[in-house]
């Protein structure tokens, strides 16, 4: 059994008000374990034991070092990427949950059945009726495919106190620097642990 681990950058919503792209990582990790790089990091910047790894709260160097931190660590990262007004005319009317809740399920459809079968998906600070609505697009998505169910666990955690989805984080800003800044400094150190980047509006 496997563990995924899911953040965004930038916002699902379709509003005028909401960021122009949406960026989703997801982190495979075989367990649930804190991560001693992680936690070596932290004692060697001299931050608080709880001090969460978030990819805008953080300067250059503690970037620097996180990525060089978790180069050794065995992951893998599927990530999907889109700029909002690129959507077909049909999507512009998806609400934050529809979009979320699709954009993941063809994330991970795109997945052979033999890297994700009954696995852990874990989420950031997801409200219950998300879990639901995802829940209930996997089993329709996967029933169409005459697929093996993905997950057969979909639980939401507070990434303060879940450092795989800190790497998840980490993950997405990233990928969202390396795409529409031009910049794929950090995304460079973890390329070969990318198995898909998906422009999902193209």
């Amino acid at each position: 059994m496997q563990y995924f681990f899911v953040d965004e950058s930038g916002d699902a919503g379709l509003t005028n008000q909401g960021s122009a792209y949406y960026v989703v990582a997801m982190v495979q990790l075989p367990n649930r374990e804190p991560l001693v790089q992680l936690s070596a990091l932290r004692d060697e910047l001299y931050l608080s034991p709880n001090f969460e790894f978030h990819y805008y709260k953080m300067n250059s160097r503690q970037k620097d070092e996180f990525f060089q931190a978790v180069h050794p660590l065995a992951f893998r990262v599927r990530a999907a990427a889109l700029i909002k007004s690129r959507l077909p005319l049909k999507s512009q009317s998806m609400s934050s949950t529809e979009l979320a809740t699709s954009l993941l399920v063809s994330l991970t459809l795109r997945a052979s059945p033999l890297d994700i079968a009954n696995d852990v998906l874990v989420l950031d600070s997801a409200p219950d009726s998300f879990v639901q609505s995802l829940r209930i697009q996997f089993t329709q998505a996967y029933q169409r495919e005459g697929r093996e169910r993905p997950f057969k666990k979909i639980v939401s955690s507070r990434s303060k106190y879940d450092d795989g989805l800190q790497l998840a984080d980490m993950m997405a800003g990233a990928v969202r620097e390396s795409i529409w800044e031009n910049d794929s400094t950090y995304f460079r150190t973890f390329s070969n642990k990318v198995l898909d980047l998906w422009r999902a509006d193209k």
